[in-house]
């Protein structure tokens, strides 16, 4: 079966492009623009992989990952930002965030990080 990755991001165009990356990869790929149906898909589906913008209109991914870590989501999740700081980075992986992307987004790391984060939660 195909690893199942949701991702999470407010801006439909990197969304829809990321979807289109990982599905030509043959991954299996959901995409929610908020956090509301973020907490849909994750309680209609269990991922394999999270991708989890930080900055969207309704909830920061931050609060969405103390959220899921809580209610014992077991998926890695990697966190995505382009305004990123290090701070942010630094309280996503301390609240258990496999790794931190920044935007734009590289296709190489986008991919290398994917495979890794998928390889750890095997």
């Amino acid at each position: 079966m195909k690893p199942y990755i949701m991702v999470v991001d407010d801006e439909p165009d990197i969304g829809s492009l990321v979807k289109d990356i990982l599905e030509d990869e043959g991954y299996a790929v959901a995409v929610a623009q908020d956090g509301a149906s973020a907490r849909n898909l994750l309680h209609a589906r269990m991922p394999d992989l999270v991708l989890l913008d930080i900055w969207m209109p309704d909830i920061d991914g931050i609060s969405l990952l103390q959220e899921w870590v809580a209610a014992g989501l077991q998926a890695p999740v990697v966190m995505v930002s382009g305004h990123g700081t290090v701070e942010s980075a630094v309280e996503a992986t301390r609240l258990g965030a496999f790794d931190f992307i920044e935007k734009p987004l590289s296709l190489g790391k986008l991919l290398q990080t994917v495979q890794k984060a998928l390889a750890q939660g095997r």
